[in-house]
């Protein structure tokens, strides 16, 4: 199964979580993929800048009046550890 690329936001990057090369936004990346998952990403306009010209935007925030959730074109409100195991499997099934 193909990988698929991961970006992140200044927080991870600044932490070492992520490589400076992986960061998505004002100051790093800009990305125009056909389907952008923000996994818990607040959606502060640094960040939305670099995905803004994303075909379509899914959102996945705990916090319902989180930035992202304006620039999405789907949303989920809900812890990400509780939804993205459940989409993962998902994905599964249709492979």
């Amino acid at each position: 199964m193909k990988s698929l690329p991961v970006g992140a936001t200044r927080p991870p990057v600044d932490e070492e979580w992520a490589s400076e090369d992986q960061l998505i936004g004002q100051s790093g990346k800009t990305v125009r993929p056909r389907l952008y998952v923000g996994i818990a990403i607040s959606g502060a306009m640094q960040h939305l800048v670099g995905v803004q010209d994303s075909k379509v935007i899914v959102a996945i925030n705990k916090d319902a009046n989180a930035p992202i959730f304006k620039a999405a074109d789907f949303g989920i409100v809900a812890d990400f550890q509780d939804v993205v195991p459940l989409l993962a499997e998902e994905i599964r099934k249709l492979r």
